[in-house]
């Protein structure tokens, strides 16, 4: 029996046969770009708008209201010296270094309480201590320092600043501000009860049975849009499912052993520096170590600190410790750095935080230099003027902001809130040592005091610039797991690399 072979025939373009096929095959291609439109579509419809993004919007700001707190008790001192004058170096040099004195107990307790309670609660417990501080100031007297002393020690666990304490302490009685500062931290607390969601990311990592808390926080954060609510909620529970730092999640609740080894798990990473801990966490932690240290050499804290006794000495009309009553230089001097700190986020945003960061110690180098050598007692002033005011300004672009910014982009979420903490009350203890020396260095009339400490700060601040093209990776535009694989070894850095692609790629990948 002999076998057939069948072969497709050729089919006349005109037969009906044809044009069957072209129909099915043209509405298979409609079909496929009806898909494609609504896909694009789809991925249209995930720009968020401004009424998506208001939520956050508003949050952030009553979040950075806080954030206001450090500028007002940086320039305190100044006003306070605008009413009282001081005759002892020493009692100038307690009243503002009794601030950051007394930071580094706030940071560390706050760094540990806010994986325990949450960082909304953190910022409530915040703003009591600020309430407290600024309550005490409100009915002290200033020949009462021990008064005064205890509000700057509660302001220092507590804690646009600037220029808003300036502009307040110009135009009101000491009295009278102290009552400002603590009717401003009331309203800024109301409003982060009412405005401020709990993050969600720490309650699917830190508090895993609180499904319905994380929703409902994250909710109000995507009130409007299902979609991008539905995205960002399965991908923070796919991040806090299958992170090693929480392997809690897939544990039982009746396990004993299991609830003792998530306590100890916490407990690691609330003392993390007892514990063997990878390049990931070390190096960056050195290097922000380091570039903390440059900062407080650079000077740019005592200028603001001491701006008043600063300006004065330079131009020679009093000596430290005589009456400061004149602050029209300091309100002008806070709307420049307000400008200039503007004008620095929003270059960040294009050219990213190292190239801003090392601009800014080059040009604080160079103004503190140009004070240096054009300083002397029997000179005109204007030539230090012009540097201390740009050595300010300059600090503002990116010194005096962008070390406290990296903590939180550096460091691995593991150990940010201890680590972080730590390095923190690590650079609050420098500050602390600088501030309370600054006022025996510049006290001498002969003016080589002066001269020489801000040599000093421009040594400090090219050290800066030194060290950050040589060791600080820029931030800008990167995921956490690429600035981690920055830290990583050679092999890890491509496993961290190529595990962050395969991530992006299944999250990319369409159900």
């Amino acid at each position: 029996m002999a076998y057939s072979t069948f072969t497709t025939p050729l089919i006349s373009r005109n037969s009906c046969v044809w044009k069957n096929h072209q129909t099915i095959s043209n509405g298979i291609q409609f079909k496929s770009n009806d898909i494609i439109t609504n896909v694009e579509q789809n991925v249209t419809t995930n720009k968020l708008s401004w009424g998506d993004l208001f939520p956050q919007i508003l949050a952030s700001v009553v979040a950075f209201l806080l954030a206001t707190q450090p500028g007002i008790n940086m320039v305190y001192s100044n006003i306070f010296l605008n009413h009282y004058e001081f005759t002892d170096v020493s009692e100038l040099s307690w009243l503002t270094s009794i601030l950051v004195f007394c930071t580094p107990i706030g940071a560390i307790t706050i760094g540990v309480i806010m994986d325990r309670i949450g960082r909304k609660n953190a910022f409530l417990l915040t703003s009591g201590t600020l309430l407290i501080s600024w309550s005490i100031a409100s009915v002290a007297r200033p020949e009462n320092m021990r008064l005064i002393y205890a509000c700057r020690f509660f302001a220092g666990i507590g804690g646009v600043g600037v220029l808003f304490a300036t502009t307040v302490g110009s135009l009101f009685q000491w009295q009278t501000v102290n009552v400002i500062f603590f009717i401003f931290t009331a309203v800024t607390t109301v409003l982060l009860v009412i405005f401020l969601p709990e993050s969600p990311v720490w309650l699917a990592k830190f508090r895993s049975a609180r499904t319905y808390d994380a929703r409902t926080s994250l909710r109000r954060i995507y009130p409007k849009n299902d979609q991008v609510f539905m995205e960002e909620l399965d991908h923070l529970y796919r991040d806090s499912t299958t992170t090693a730092d929480s392997p809690e999640v897939h544990q039982p609740q009746h396990c004993i052993g299991c609830e003792q080894a998530t306590k100890r798990r916490r407990l690691k990473r609330c003392f993390w520096w007892r514990t063997p801990q990878p390049r990931t966490v070390t190096r960056p932690v050195r290097v922000l170590a380091i570039v903390f240290l440059l900062q407080q050499l650079s000077g740019c804290y005592p200028v603001i600190f001491y701006a008043v006794p600063v300006m004065r000495s330079v131009a020679g009309t009093t000596a430290l410790g005589g009456p400061y009553s004149d602050m029209e230089a300091m309100v002008a001097l806070g709307a420049v750095r307000l400008l200039t700190s503007v004008v620095a986020c929003a270059l960040s945003l294009h050219v990213g935080r190292r190239p801003l960061l090392i601009a800014s110690s080059l040009a604080m180098a160079c103004s503190a230099a140009l004070v240096a050598l054009t300083y002397s007692p029997t000179a005109a002033p204007l030539w230090p003027l012009i540097g201390v005011a740009v050595f300010a300004c300059s600090g503002s672009a990116g010194v005096l902001v962008f070390p406290w910014t990296l903590v939180g982009e550096l460091l691995p979420v593991s150990v940010r809130a201890s680590a972080g903490a730590s390095l923190v009350a690590y650079a609050y203890t420098l500050m602390f040592v600088v501030l309370k020396a600054f006022p025996y260095a510049v006290a001498d009339d002969d003016g080589g005091s002066v001269a020489t400490t801000f040599a000093a700060f421009a040594a400090g601040s090219l050290a800066m610039a030194a060290y950050v093209h040589a060791r600080l990776p820029e931030t800008m535009g990167k995921r956490f797991d690429e600035i981690e694989a920055h830290f990583a070894d050679d092999k890890h850095a491509a496993t961290a690399t190529r595990n962050a692609h395969c991530k992006t790629s299944y999250l990319m990948t369409p159900p």
